[in-house]
């Protein structure tokens, strides 16, 4: 538990959430420090709240589930990469519906909090299209209609133009609106949250958030994070993330940085086109229909970026639309669909009209696309196997996604196993450093990451000497431990996954980062004492608890903690950027996993070995009533959920 005292708690948070019942009216506020202390806030707030507030028979699109928005105390601060926050309630994305949590970034969260609130939770349906207009404390339930049917773009510069330049706001498109299970909740700053949150808007009848804040959050120290603050982007600064568009076509003009942040984000750049627009585009995002407009020679890259768009203003889920479309070419190819069934000519499979159209029969709800919009899962459904055995592994819910895979990365198959969705900002830790690696070997102007150096961060960031070598299953559930925590902490301080963790610096002498700069940049916002330990302790406590939440909703452990099938029977080939699956060896050898497949005798004893580091049943996977008592958790008064 962290320790201080009453003077410092009006240092990182306001001390106050927002409660809004949209089938009565009513506007209540909760008190933030009755959960910081255990939770901090972001991703640990938000779940203790859907603990408290949603029963596990609930509908996700239902009045009486709640959509959670919490911001973290690092937020609004100065405090670097700092400017993220939650969203999580019932997923109708996942099946089953689940207790879900996506995360943005832009400005929506620091203003939230600069108009005097570290979170949002609203519950109900409204019996009209509205939205909510929060300025300064002051909160209104405004008439939405003339906002209903309009794309994501429409809506922001409506509500600028009512509200003022400075507005920030949270949205969803059409496809919220027609309660497309992957629709997402968008920001001003191309900013996405995915688990089908946009469909939850859409069903309260909820067009938008929009808030002004003129407020200022203070630090305790303010020297003192001002001081991590310049450590933080001296260790982060890097290059930009290559972009393999046609140069002529689309190009790079800077960086789109989020709310007081100077560090050096990989993912979010600006860009600019042939015909004059000019972009903002992040990460997965930008490439959504990058691989069919690349292979055909007679397409602009243009036509990739745009797509972007096109997903982002119907608040389609980017994710689910590159899945939709390899699901579409393998049932094409092997003869389950045919173009009349689903009214795409493949032909022009690569162009912005193919394109456009598909989206709009989702997110519309239109012909097959109404089967669509109820998500790539569901219309496996619907359609029957030879459909579904035709899922490409990144479709969620349905393999572990191939990039990613536990069959290089032998950790990952316990981050997939204990996640409702693919836990990317866990997944990175262990991409990103082998990436890096690989860099190095190729060219080592490019990285610093030679294998001394893997494995020196392996081991100080992932807790275990062991942990670097991705030839044995030894060591991997202690990392698996570790990064969890971390991560689960790092959503509830509100910090980017771009940036945070800083395992690999070019500007230290060994080239390993800081796994204590968090907890450092924490207690000088807040004036609390907290280490790295303290840190991950409390994400321990954030990933128990929704560990009991999964369990109330029916997870089953010895069944559902598992990984796809594949990884046990397909040997892996290739994976993204590492072609030869290379992994780093003994000394200065380089080895390959390329042809291997994850052993389930080694998957069994990482799962073991983690449910006895995690305090639960080693041969049930149920946490144990100790456990929970010494994690201070609600659960352990539900005999039901114990052994």
């Amino acid at each position: 538990m962290i320790s201080h005292n009453q003077t410092t708690t009006s240092f990182g948070w306001t001390g106050k959430i927002l409660h809004v019942n949209l089938s009565d009216g009513a506007v209540t506020r909760l008190a933030t420090p009755a959960y910081s202390d255990k939770y901090l806030g972001g991703r640990g707030i938000a779940t203790r709240l859907y603990w408290e507030m949603v029963s596990p028979d609930t509908d996700a699109l239902a009045p009486d589930n709640h959509l959670i928005f919490m911001t973290g105390p690092l937020g609004a601060t100065g405090a670097q990469g700092a400017s993220r926050f939650v969203a999580a309630g019932k997923s109708p994305m996942t099946l089953p519906e689940k207790f879900c949590c996506g995360n943005l970034g832009g400005y929506f969260g620091p203003y939230l909090k600069r108009a005097g609130f570290d979170g949002l939770v609203i519950t109900g349906r409204a019996d009209r299209p509205v939205y909510l207009y929060i300025d300064d404390g002051d909160v209104q339930i405004r008439d939405g209609a003339d906002l209903w049917g309009q794309g994501v773009s429409a809506v922001q510069e409506r509500l600028k133009n009512l509200h003022g330049n400075t507005t920030r706001m949270i949205t969803t498109g059409i496809a919220g609106e027609n309660r497309c299970r992957s629709a997402n909740i968008m920001t001003d700053n191309e900013g996405s949250a995915t688990g089908g949150f946009g469909a939850v808007m859409g069903s309260k009848r909820l067009k938008a958030v929009a808030v002004n804040g003129s407020g200022t959050i203070q630090a305790a120290r303010p020297d003192r994070l001002k001081e991590l603050s310049r450590k933080a982007v001296e260790l982060n600064r890097k290059d930009p993330m290559f972009l393999p568009f046609n140069p002529d076509q689309v190009w790079r003009t800077g960086k789109s940085g989020c709310f007081q942040c100077g560090l050096d984000c990989m993912y979010r750049n600006r860009l600019e086109t042939a015909s004059g627009q000019t972009l903002v585009r992040k990460c997965q995002s930008m490439f959504v229909y990058f691989p069919w407009v690349a292979g055909r020679p007679d397409l602009s890259s243009e036509i990739a970026v745009t797509a972007t768009g096109i997903c982002n203003d119907r608040s389609l889920c980017t994710m689910e639309m590159t899945n939709i479309i390899q699901w579409l070419c393998a049932c094409h190819k092997a003869g389950i669909l045919t173009e009349k069934q689903t009214g795409l000519d493949m032909s022009q499979l690569g162009t912005l009209e193919f394109f456009t159209d598909l989206a709009d029969m989702i997110s519309r709800r239109q012909g097959f696309g109404d089967i669509l919009a109820e998500g790539l899962l569901r219309a496996g459904e619907t359609l029957g196997p030879e459909a579904r055995a035709q899922f490409a592994p990144e479709v969620s819910g349905v393999g572990d996604g191939a990039t990613y895979s536990a069959r290089e990365y032998l950790m990952n198959g316990l981050l997939y196993a204990f996640s409702p969705r693919q836990p990317i900002a866990m997944l990175h830790e262990i991409s990103r450093l082998t990436g890096l690696w690989v860099m190095h070997r190729n060219d080592p102007k490019s990285s610093p990451v030679s294998n001394d150096v893997f494995r020196t961060a392996a081991a100080r960031f992932w807790g275990h000497e062991r942990a670097w070598d991705l030839m044995t299953h030894e060591g991997k559930a202690q990392a698996a431990v570790k990064i969890m925590d971390r991560t689960l902490a790092k959503d509830s301080l509100g910090l980017c996954d771009s940036c945070w963790p800083v395992m690999i610096s070019w500007h230290t002498p060994d080239h390993v980062g800081d796994p204590d700069l968090e907890a450092r940049t924490f207690s000088a916002v807040t004036g609390m004492d907290m280490d790295d330990a303290k840190l991950h302790a409390v994400g321990e406590r954030i990933f128990n608890l929704e560990r009991l939440i999964h369990i109330r909703e029916g997870h089953q452990p010895l069944v559902d903690d598992d990984v796809a099938a594949y990884n046990y029977t397909e040997p892996v080939q290739t994976v993204f950027m590492n072609p030869d699956v290379l992994v780093p060896g003994p000394g200065g050898q380089v080895l390959t996993r390329k042809g291997m497949t994850l052993g389930k005798e080694a998957f069994a004893a990482m799962r073991r070995e983690f449910y006895q580091l995690r305090g639960w049943d080693p041969d049930t996977g149920v946490q144990l009533s100790d456990t929970l008592d010494r994690l201070d958790l609600p659960g352990r008064a539900d005999q039901s959920l114990l052994r």
